[in-house]
């Protein structure tokens, strides 16, 4: 797959925010019946939020926790 050129945006706001939408679904989604709708609304939620990330950032795992020790960035402390 070719990178295409991102449009003009202020890519840690966007991701900041991203990452506030991903954390209300997990909260819907706790507060749901394991196969309900909702449920299953707010896991999609989340899944096409990590499919965003991963499209502007590369990482698969921008959102998920990364162990003690360990940078998300090079440079970056832990």
């Amino acid at each position: 797959m070719s990178k295409r050129p991102l449009p003009r945006i202020d890519l840690p706001a966007v991701l900041m925010r991203l990452g506030h939408a991903r954390t209300a679904m997990i909260e819907v989604g706790a507060g749901c019946r394991p196969r309900s709708l909702m449920r299953a609304c707010a896991d999609q939620m989340i899944r096409n939020i990590d499919e965003v990330a991963f499209m502007l950032t590369g990482e698969r795992d921008h959102f998920h926790s990364k162990g003690h020790g360990v940078s998300r960035h090079p440079g970056e402390d832990a």
